[in-house]
């Protein structure tokens, strides 16, 4: 055999793994680097890498010096045949299954709350229309809030004229009659009472 630019092509017999059998293969296909392979296909590094550890499809491993030889179709393959494996395949590890375990159940819970925040949804009319009555509702009770002061202060004036002259019973009342106020919106307020 003559010597080529590309000796991983010469002899299927040095690949350290078991290429795919198919009637028109006749070599290990496009090699790439792992740099190229992640820019090639929209890989991850760290899924790459991972991919190799659990047994991915390896033409060459490299050093500081060699870069790293790379199947493309075979890792590609071999990739999606372990994303799609399932926890009844007989030949997976404990700790994969765990793995698989854990995401079906995250995906699972993720499937949960967009159905729920689905049905949370509401249309703009619906919440102008809800912003709508409860701005009536707040606007009404702030407009009579001055007068609701003055005549807690002017019965505070009848009942305790020592009293109307101190700051400290003067807050006190203008703090309760704020504090009747918010109390009736929120008592007037049908989704706040909803909720």
């Amino acid at each position: 055999m003559t010597k080529s630019n590309y000796p991983e092509f010469e002899s299927m017999e040095t690949l350290p793994y078991e290429p795919v059998n198919h009637p028109d293969r006749v070599g290990p296909g496009a090699t790439m680097t792992k740099q190229e392979f992640c820019r090639t296909f929209g890989v991850a590094r760290y899924d790459l890498d991972r991919a190799v550890e659990r047994g991915g499809p390896v033409l060459r491993r490299g050093t500081k010096f060699e870069p790293w030889q790379i199947p493309a179709g075979d890792m590609l393959r071999w990739m999606i045949e372990d994303a799609a494996k399932t926890t009844a395949d007989p030949d997976l590890s404990p700790l994969r299954r765990n793995q698989i375990r854990l995401t079906l159940s995250q995906v699972e819970k993720l499937e949960l709350k967009n159905a729920e925040t689905r049905r949370e949804l509401v249309t703009i009319d619906e919440a102008v229309t809800v912003y709508r009555e409860e701005a009536n509702i707040i606007r009404k009770h702030l407009r009579s809030l001055p007068d609701a002061v003055a005549k807690a202060l002017g019965a505070l004036a009848d009942s305790d004229p020592v009293g109307r002259k101190e700051s400290a019973v003067v807050a006190m009342v203008i703090q309760d009659v704020i504090n009747d106020t918010l109390g009736a919106i929120s008592g007037e307020d049908p989704h706040v009472q909803a909720a």
